[in-house]
């Protein structure tokens, strides 16, 4: 098995949804079965234009609330088990960042990016120990929809208070290579390891 992973770039655009949820559990309303675990309920409703912020290393956007929206017929009425919100229940106006593939020009959210989808988590910049040598922060969706932290830390990390890399990578995004040949820890062999995965990253390719 092997996935080829592609890189994306961020856009100066948002996906705005329209959602609705209830999250704390009271006796007179049943629990949702969905996967969740609570009610709740998204509805796509526009792109809007958003502007980083150097300082704090994040995409910022025009300030609006759920009140600018608070008579759009888009709210949605109902979880997918059939609960029906009440007004008492949470409104969201949620955003999710618009990002572009380089090979193909396809355009997508983290949220639906598919497996073998890697970025750079600008977030994680003002963490050194988080970052690469080129200063980006390389996360990777491994199957099943788990990301990997390539600069980041390993849970059986051997060497927690000693500057290293859990993971070494060689190589340009998305073409990278994955293993212990460097100033690493003994932990694994460059492989990942979730509860459903394992697996190795060679050559921009997921394999087994």
């Amino acid at each position: 098995m092997s996935i080829k992973c592609f890189w994306l770039e961020p856009t100066d655009r948002e996906q705005r949804y329209l959602r609705r949820y209830r999250s704390n559990v009271v006796p007179s309303v049943p629990e949702c079965p969905g996967t969740m675990g609570y009610h709740d309920a998204m509805v796509a409703i526009e792109q809007a234009v958003e502007t980083f912020d150097p300082v704090k290393m994040h995409w910022v956007d025009d300030g609006k609330t759920p009140e600018d929206y608070k008579d759009d017929p888009r709210w949605p009425t109902q979880c997918v088990c059939g609960y029906q919100f009440q007004p008492s229940d949470q409104w969201q106006l949620f955003g999710s960042h618009i990002y572009k593939r380089v090979d193909t020009g396809e355009e997508m959210t983290l949220r639906d990016a598919p497996e073998g989808a890697m970025w750079d988590a600008t977030w994680y910049h003002g963490v050194p120990q988080w970052c690469g040598d080129d200063g980006r922060a390389i996360i990777c969706r491994v199957p099943t929809n788990h990301d990997w932290h390539i600069d980041g830390t390993c849970s059986n990390c051997t060497r927690p208070k000693e500057e290293h890399k859990c993971w070494v990578r060689h190589g340009d995004p998305p073409n990278l290579t994955v293993d212990k040949n460097g100033n690493t820890c003994a932990a694994g062999a460059g492989s990942v390891l979730t509860s459903t995965w394992h697996g190795f990253l060679r050559n921009g390719e997921l394999v087994t």
